[in-house]
């Protein structure tokens, strides 16, 4: 990254970034005062801006992703802001391909930081938190690049979320489940009251929910904003036509077309979901869609790279990384193993953060687990891998599934090479090794194996 920068220019980016994460010692706090003040000081860059909000408890990113494909057919430069990063910050802010510029992050941090004493000056507000300056931060650097739509993910939430700051021209609510329940509420229906405090008054609401008390909720919010709500399973419909471990070739139906044969670089069921709802948002927001061949639709999708989320490396020895953060996440991936690894059996690296359960995430993988290495991931809410050992025994009750605990990812990788590399395995197939728990493991994950270490 640095070649290309002065050694002045790396220096500020740098220095912006440390300053950045100092704010991390602010926590997390909901709330949109912080972040209108901080807006209006920046001159509210976002009243400028065409907004695609999506919020949910799974499938936000993925959205995100496809979504921005389909839009980059219909709209000039389109900014795509996501959280957390994998392994760059930069991630969270691009336009297109791209991602923020060094230059750029440190020119919007050098205009933002001295502004955060002002916010908490401010009668009603506090000192702005680490997103919030990142909000402030995307708007304003979207502004400046004239982004002609910007796909918008919540980071916790939807009412109280900093993002919330913005009126969108569409919302989009991915699914509701239970998760972060200590901000959010302890039902579906106080969760669902939550993520649909991101629709605007007359604002169109597309959502993936399945019926039940989440989407009774969304349905009571819409018709009390006078916001039209899209039902995408009542309106798309989606056909596998073959499925691999790189991803699979649909066909999608919708209310006034049908897009047949694309492939998704994004396996598993949950993503073929998630691409019908990404062309939901793109044709109720996009009066042009309908415009836009099924060859540029087909190649635009094809496109779309997302990763950590069922990204398969072949090895040997085979690697699943999966972010799976919450029961929902669990579940998901391990109905997603058992359809394209049928009868393989998984070593689980597993690191979850202090305030996940633990015991929701690992129980549908332990039936296909023969052996689970708990690790501390790199975070300060990170669960302790002794601690998170402890939890995965008692959750795997009779079943006699070795358990390990490592200090650290890269202990527990070097510990799966030195055990199972080609050769040292002299029946049946080697397992899989499956990197999930925390988003926070698998960007180090990535630079493990892409860094080619143990030959890969």
């Amino acid at each position: 990254m640095s070649g290309s920068y002065s050694e002045r220019t790396m220096a500020d980016y740098r220095a912006a970034l440390e300053q950045l994460y100092r704010l991390r010692l602010f926590g997390t706090k909901l709330g949109l005062n912080n972040i209108r003040r901080l807006l209006e000081l920046l001159g509210n860059p976002e009243r400028d801006l065409v907004f695609y909000h999506i919020a949910g408890t799974n499938g936000k990113g993925s959205t995100a992703a496809v979504l921005q494909r389909l839009l980059m057919t219909t709209r000039r430069r389109v900014g795509l802001f996501t959280s957390p990063h994998l392994d760059d910050f930069r991630e969270r802010i691009r336009i297109g391909g791209r991602m923020i510029s060094p230059r750029e992050t440190a020119a919007g941090g050098g205009e933002i930081l001295p502004l955060l004493d002002e916010v908490a000056a401010t009668p009603g507000c506090s000192h702005p938190t680490y997103f919030e300056a990142v909000t402030a931060l995307a708007c304003r650097y979207f502004r400046r690049k004239e982004a002609g739509a910007v796909v918008w993910e919540t980071g916790l939430g939807g009412r109280l979320d900093a993002t919330n700051a913005v009126t969108p021209e569409v919302s989009v609510i991915t699914s509701i489940g239970l998760e972060h329940q200590a901000y959010l509420g302890r039902t579906l229906d106080r969760i669902a009251r939550e993520k649909g405090g991101i629709v605007k008054r007359g604002v169109p609401l597309v959502t993936a929910v399945e019926p039940g008390r989440a989407l009774d909720r969304l349905k009571k919010i819409c018709r009390s904003r006078r916001s039209r709500l899209v039902e995408v399973a009542g309106l798309y419909r989606v056909r596998v036509l073959s499925r691999t471990l790189r991803g699979q070739r649909i066909s999608v139906t919708g209310p006034r077309r049908s897009w047949p044969d694309i492939f998704l670089p994004l396996p598993g069921d949950h993503q073929a979901a998630n691409c019908l709802t990404a062309i939901a948002a793109w044709e109720t927001g996009e009066p042009g869609a309908g415009e836009i061949s099924p060859a540029r639709v087909r190649r635009a999708i094809g496109s779309v790279s997302w990763p950590g989320r069922f990204e398969y490396f072949p090895g040997p020895p085979e690697v699943i990384l999966d972010g799976a953060h919450n029961r929902s996440g669990g579940r998901v991936l391990g109905a997603t193993i058992r359809d394209l690894l049928p009868g393989r059996r998984l070593i689980l690296v597993l690191g979850v953060l202090g305030d996940k359960s633990a015991r929701e995430i690992c129980r549908p993988l332990l039936p296909l687990t023969q052996k689970v290495i708990a690790v501390t991931p790199p975070s300060a809410r990170a669960l302790p891998a002794s601690r998170l050992a402890r939890a995965v025994r008692g959750e795997a009750g009779g079943r006699k599934i070795p358990v390990l605990a490592r200090k650290s990812l890269e202990a527990a990788l070097d510990y799966c090479y030195r055990e199972y590399f080609p050769g040292r395995r002299a029946n049946g197939p080697p397992p899989v090794i499956c990197v999930t728990g925390s988003l926070r493991l698998i960007g180090p994950a990535r630079r493990f194996l892409l860094e080619g270490q143990k030959g890969l």
